[in-house]
């Protein structure tokens, strides 16, 4: 490794270090936690301070002689990062600061599916506001979460039937808004950012592997393996809710034919009940016999298609998430039964089923986390900026 790229690996890991530290830090606790020596730890957050991306506090006195340290943490309101989602009943942006917390959020609700281009003045509006009133240096970027495919270049939503899109060119339209130029925009599926923030609650108790099924209008999915998102070559990987359950079966919004998400979806259970209300109002009418009927066909058509997907990834877990998530107990009991009759782990009897442990709408703080990533990766960068800006 050259001599550069040490120095970029320890300054990404001395603030990844303060971002999972509980207190400020001084240097010799900092060289202490990264085995790195006091002199270039020094060194090294001179840099950081410097750029703005840390701030010295109030000296405390660790030992029982000597000078009293002098705690660094992160520079929280420095560097901020938007998140943001599309979907067909709201669209919300996230302000995230550099310790990896939500400061604020805003949003507003939609009666029909926004067109690429309202989503794109609703988005700028809500960021507006956000950057706005909060205090900032520099904003890392702005990650938008939406229900659909993306092209494998990342720049249009190739299909999101949900919204009713198709081949949008959404990050040229985002990085034309009033009030974004010279953001850096990315665009990622909303189940894939549910599965990162997932994938984070589940570490602490040490899970690394599961698929998560995501159901909202439509139904997302992804796979997770070592703690990593499996994306695939085009981005697609997980894509549960257009896995084929019989051929000959009914039409999906898609042009396929019996997809998952023509059975199980919310927007196939709208359709045949002619409901023309929310995803929680829909389940919220549903009681007895007609309940059951309901949460059976979504469990035992769920559970044939996370058989097969199981058969392949051969994983441990089933997360449920989205509007399955407070569905979990009603549903469990008929996937556990088509899991046991289809899927070949079944056999050595440890497959689980649970409800997702992130919070209320993951892909939206997932795509916060990611936006603000960047500066972690790369803090070098940052401090060039710092550097370029002032002379």
């Amino acid at each position: 490794m050259q001599l550069a790229n040490v120095r970029e690996h320890n300054l990404s890991t001395l603030l990844k270090v303060l971002a999972a530290a509980e207190t400020p830090l001084s240097r010799a606790e900092l060289a202490q936690a990264t085995s790195l020596t006091k002199p270039t730890v020094s060194r090294l957050v001179d840099d950081l301070l410097s750029a703005g991306l840390l701030a010295e506090q109030a000296p405390a006195r660790t030992g029982t002689g000597g000078r009293p340290g002098t705690p660094v943490a992160l520079a929280a309101a420095s560097v901020v990062a938007l998140g943001a989602l599309v979907s067909a009943d709201h669209v919300a942006v996230d302000l995230v600061d550099l310790r990896q917390e939500v400061v604020a959020t805003a949003s507003v609700p939609v009666t029909h599916p926004p067109t690429p281009r309202d989503a794109v003045v609703l988005l700028a509006d809500l960021a507006r506001e956000l950057l706005t009133a909060h205090a900032h240096d520099a904003v890392a970027g702005l990650v938008v979460s939406v229900p659909g495919r993306l092209s494998p270049d990342g720049q249009r939503v190739r299909s999101a039937p949900n919204l009713g899109w198709d081949d949008a060119p959404l990050v040229e339209l985002l990085e034309a808004a009033p009030g974004l130029a010279g953001i850096a925009v990315t665009l990622e599926n909303d189940a894939r950012l549910a599965a990162e923030t997932e994938a984070v609650a589940r570490l602490r108790d040490g899970a690394r592997d599961f698929v998560l099924v995501y159901g909202e209008t439509g139904i997302g999915g992804a796979v997770v393996s070592e703690g990593e998102v499996l994306r695939g070559r085009h981005g697609w990987a997980g894509e549960i809710g257009h896995l084929c359950l019989d051929a000959d079966g009914p039409e999906c919004r898609c042009g396929r034919r019996g997809c998952l998400e023509a059975y199980a979806s919310y927007w196939a259970l709208a359709r045949e009940s002619g409901h023309a209300g929310g995803i929680g109002e829909y389940f919220e009418a549903l009681a007895g016999a007609e309940r059951r009927a309901v949460v059976e066909r979504i469990g035992t058509r769920l559970g044939l298609a996370l058989s097969q997907v199981l058969n392949i990834v051969d994983l441990p877990l089933v997360v449920l998430g989205g509007y399955f998530r407070p569905l979990a107990a009603e549903l469990t009991p008929f996937l556990e039964a088509e899991l046991a009759a289809r899927a070949l782990a079944a056999e050595a009897g440890d497959i689980e089923v649970d409800a997702t442990a992130a919070p209320a709408e993951p892909s939206l703080l997932g795509a916060g986390l990611r936006a603000i990533q960047p500066v972690f990766d790369d803090p070098a960068a940052w401090i060039r900026n710092a550097q370029a800006l002032r002379g």
